[in-house]
């Protein structure tokens, strides 16, 4: 059995403190928790990864100054959500960039039946999600876009690796890909239509898995190759 690290313990105790508000306090208190929660993931990353990944950083301060938005007001502050949100994908999406050789891109992997019906389901709850928030985004369509590109371009990258085979940790992209659908669909409903303090769990329990699992991904996997980033490289 391993040794737990102090710094893991910090991450199970701040994980801990995030379930217990989600499921016994006024959400407001996440504003505060969610970030210490953040901040532990990446003091993980930073102690155990080898070259520290700029633009895994950079998702990381993007999402604790969204999660804090969120739970502090969430109609007031969606503009700046969206925006931190799209950041966070795009930097995320980067972040994989090395893990993805272009070259071993075939076109019958765009036309594959996982990518087509993935694809036509995230197309959909698109569509029902901006049915349900179009009062909100009318004022924001600029950012919900962007945001919407940033989201597409992560899953598209997390799945291509996957397909690729590149590493043996590459399942896990997979489920992060499906963590973030599930949190971008079931946030707006829960905090404009229906609040419910089992979606909130649920919420916050994909949204540590997923930050959690892309750390994992990125401490124990290094590309299978390094090569010239203008010539193979996405």
């Amino acid at each position: 059995m391993k040794n737990i690290r102090l710094t893991d313990i910090l991450f199970y105790l701040t994980f801990a403190v995030v379930i217990i508000i989600a499921v016994f306090f006024d959400r407001k208190y996440l504003a505060y928790a969610l970030p210490a929660m953040i901040v532990s993931i990446g003091i993980i990353y930073l102690e155990r990864t080898i070259k520290i990944n700029f633009w895994y950083v950079l998702s990381l301060i993007s999402m604790i100054i969204c999660d804090a938005l969120i739970y502090t007001d969430f109609v007031q502050n969606f503009s700046i959500i969206c925006i931190l949100t799209s950041i966070y994908f795009i930097s995320c999406t980067l972040a994989l960039r090395k893990y993805l050789l272009v070259r071993n891109i075939k076109r019958s992997t765009f036309l594959s039946i996982p990518i087509l019906v993935s694809s036509g389901l995230v197309l959909y709850l698109i569509y029902a999600i901006s049915q349900l928030l179009i009062d909100v985004v009318k004022e924001a369509v600029l950012e919900v876009v962007v945001c919407l590109i940033g989201s597409t371009s992560y899953l598209l990258v997390s799945y291509l690796i996957y397909v690729q085979d590149m590493s043996k940790e590459g399942l896990k992209l997979i489920v992060i890909a499906f963590l973030c659908i599930f949190i971008v669909s079931l946030l707006p409903i829960n905090e404009l239509f229906y609040s419910s303090k089992i979606f909130t769990v649920f919420i916050n329990i994909a949204h540590v898995l997923s930050l959690y699992l892309l750390m994992k991904f990125l401490i124990r996997t290094t590309p299978e190759k390094e090569l010239p980033i203008h010539v193979n490289y996405l």
